[in-house]
């Protein structure tokens, strides 16, 4: 099985390159109610296919990964600039979104 590192969380880890959300939140030990966030470059995604591999999605190309919980405080300064609860609420009931994908808020183009 092909792996690639990545950060999750603030760790170093390497990752089967078709894991899925589900199988690094049961690898890290992460609560069920955890968001896997995926920052690629300019981009953040929120993956809502917790089943679909990460290679499928933009998300598969991140270098970062962060998991958040609703009503957690922030950890770091681009978790605390995101608008996770309207990206979240934007895709519940949209079976087709495997993942919400957006700019960083602090980069400008």
């Amino acid at each position: 099985m092909e792996t690639r590192w990545a950060t999750v969380d603030g760790v170093t880890l390497e990752l089967p390159v078709d894991c899925t959300t589900c199988e690094l939140r049961e690898a890290l030990y992460k609560p069920n109610d955890a968001v896997l966030i995926a920052v690629t470059g300019d981009l953040v995604s929120i993956v809502h296919d917790e089943e679909r591999p990460l290679s499928e999605l933009i998300a598969g190309c991140a270098q970062t990964y962060y998991f958040h919980r609703p009503a957690e405080p922030a950890r770091n300064d681009l978790v605390s600039t995101l608008d996770l609860e309207t990206a979240i609420e934007e895709s519940d009931g949209e079976e087709s979104d495997a993942e919400t994908t957006f700019q960083r808020p602090e980069i400008d183009h």
